[in-house]
């Protein structure tokens, strides 16, 4: 009963969620400041990395720690696709928190799709 609430991939998922979302502080630490200090166009790259890994590390995240079908990861991804890329916009072009930001959408949206083909990567090679 117990392996059945725990996934076959927990220590994979709970690793790469936590690989994303370091790469992306680590980003937002250095690359971002380089960038703006450097005047360099990156074409948005660097006002959207919080944006692009976060759909993935917080899905992979709450994979890690229970089993669930592949139509709730498939929810999963589109509720928190809507929440990072829509809802959290949309407080900032509200004044509530943050700033809006048109390309964190775009970002946002395509953080839903990679975390959807990662997902589809994984559980394709390990059969889920």
């Amino acid at each position: 009963m117990k392996d059945q609430l725990k996934p076959k991939n927990s220590s994979l998922y709970f690793a790469f969620s936590v690989l994303i979302i370091s790469i992306g502080f680590i980003l937002t630490m250095f690359y971002r400041p380089y960038v703006y200090k450097n005047k360099i166009n990156d074409f948005g790259f660097a006002d959207t990395i919080g944006s692009l890994v976060s759909v993935v590390g917080f899905c992979f995240f709450i994979w890690s720690f229970k089993a669930y079908s592949n139509k709730e990861k498939n929810r999963q991804i589109i509720l928190a696709t809507i929440i990072y890329a829509f809802v959290w916009e949309l407080f900032g072009y509200l004044n509530i928190y943050g700033t809006f930001d048109f390309k964190d959408i775009i970002a946002g949206v395509i953080s839903g799709i990679i975390t959807f083909i990662l997902k589809e990567l994984i559980d394709s090679k390990n059969k889920i």
